[in-house]
């Protein structure tokens, strides 16, 4: 695996109307979990980047933060370019991994989704047929091409019994950028630029 820092190398994924960009290398940061955004104290994370853009101005910096004592997560850290509608991406939109059975990541896929009675977008669960709208192709497959290890109820992929057993998620390696970054780019990013859930009656 001595070749694994060499494919981020301008590595660049096309998906829906977004182009995800890996930057090379990792790098530590100082910074709150958003799971323990209650929480005073600062640590350190290792954090790697990727970077979004859309034909339609969108210029976003993502980040993946391994925290040393909190779950690991996916968030923006930097809207450079952008209509309007997509500062929705700039202060909610994170993306919380779980540590799972065999110390993989379990990833829960929700989308952010225009909320009529609030009027922005919100966090929403999202059925496979949902998410597929939204590339116009099989996003499990993708998912599947990019890494990932089980797709599904979080239920059917983790044996979770809780009210979040029916959350649509996946199971990835730890640190597998690439999978992260498509799945925050579909459920985030192109799910804004498409307005989704503005035509939902």
């Amino acid at each position: 695996m001595g070749n694994e820092e060499s494919l981020f190398e301008n590595l660049s994924i096309s998906v829906g109307k977004c182009e995800v960009e890996f930057i090379q290398g990792t790098k530590t940061s100082l910074g709150k979990p958003t799971s323990q955004r209650q929480d005073a104290s600062e640590q350190l994370a290792q954090l790697t980047t990727f970077r979004v853009t859309s034909s339609d101005e969108l210029n976003l910096m993502v980040g993946l933060y391994v925290w040393e004592e909190a779950a690991p997560e996916v968030r923006p850290i930097e809207l450079l370019a952008g209509l309007q509608k997509h500062n929705e991406l700039k202060g909610r939109g994170g993306m919380s991994l779980i540590i799972s059975q065999g110390q993989k990541w379990l990833v829960p896929l929700r989308v952010l989704k225009y909320n009529k009675t609030k009027g922005y977008f919100t966090l929403q669960g999202a059925s496979e047929e949902e998410l597929d709208s939204l590339i116009g192709q099989s996003f499990r497959d993708l998912m599947t091409e990019l890494g990932a290890k089980a797709f599904g109820s979080r239920e059917a992929i983790d044996q979770e019994s809780n009210n979040k057993r029916n959350q649509l998620a996946m199971i990835v390696e730890p640190g597998n950028l690439e999978a992260l970054a498509v799945a925050y780019a579909v459920t985030r990013a192109q799910a804004v630029i498409l307005d989704f859930g503005l035509d939902v009656e």
